[in-house]
């Protein structure tokens, strides 16, 4: 089987279970490749899901539904009767990460069929930080978890995730979520302790950073996916509105 695997990471817990879905597809005998969702959004690559037999979209859970980055993947997608699965992920498991109706029929309306949808609980990015043996167990768990999803969707199992009304309504919070980032976009800032490197113009999904005239200028296209911030080498970067929830420092997944 040919797969490929579009995915988007803020802070590396999706990337985290994508990469090792790849290696369960690949030890099985299916050929598995690798997307970031921004190098399409960004027009890095060429965007050709017809040519595989199943094609997997996985995100992180903002507000109870998927980052915006991934709507707009969506709309770039082709019609065709493409067979594939979904799999997100969250810091706790409240409501599943709330409802995937929106997608479930933005990609019914391009004839796409969803055959699988799987659920992972991964150290919070925010707010509440993990202890290393936390941080340990909910790895661990997301390869088992990762396992057993790529056995059921080689063996043909179909499986959905839970859609009721209180999901439904709980991705109503993605609405105060994106315009909260709007108006918090260009609140970013850094200290003295930036030393220009482009680190975080480089990893910004949504190139909402750039260097001009050798300072950083955060532009309006925030998604507060927290890359910036989390894979800054001087720790320079900070929100004066979201300094009390974030973590002191970022943590490192398991290899």
């Amino acid at each position: 089987m040919k797969i490929c695997v579009y995915y988007f990471s803020g802070t590396g817990n999706t990337r985290f279970v994508a990469e090792d879905m790849q290696q369960r597809f690949i030890d099985s005998g299916s050929q598995c490749e690798l997307i970031p969702i921004e190098s399409v959004t960004k027009g890095e690559v060429v965007l050709n899901p017809e040519e595989y037999d199943l094609v997997g979209i996985g995100f992180p859970v903002h507000a109870y539904d998927a980052p915006g980055i991934v709507y707009e993947f969506l709309e770039l997608l082709p019609a065709a009767p493409i067979r594939y699965f979904l799999f997100k992920t969250a810091g706790d498991k409240l409501f599943y990460g709330g409802s995937t109706n929106h997608l479930r029929m933005l990609l019914a309306n391009k004839r796409w069929k969803l055959a699988y949808e799987s659920f992972f609980v991964m150290p919070a990015n925010m707010a509440s930080p993990a202890k290393p043996g936390k941080i340990a167990r909910l790895a661990e768990a997301a390869r088992i978890h990762s396992a057993e999803t790529v056995a059921d969707i080689l063996s043909g199992t179909r499986k959905l995730l839970p859609d009721s009304t209180s999901q439904r309504i709980s991705t109503l919070f993605k609405r105060l979520e994106t315009r909260g980032c709007r108006k918090g976009s260009r609140h970013w800032r850094v200290s003295s302790n930036c030393d220009l490197c482009g680190k975080c113009v480089q990893e910004c999904p949504t190139s909402n950073i750039t260097l001009v005239d050798g300072k950083l200028k955060f532009g309006d296209k925030c998604i507060f996916c927290l890359r910036c911030w989390w894979n800054c080498p001087s720790r320079a970067i900070d929100h004066p509105y979201a300094h009390a929830v974030l973590l002191k420092k970022p943590y490192i997944l398991p290899t």
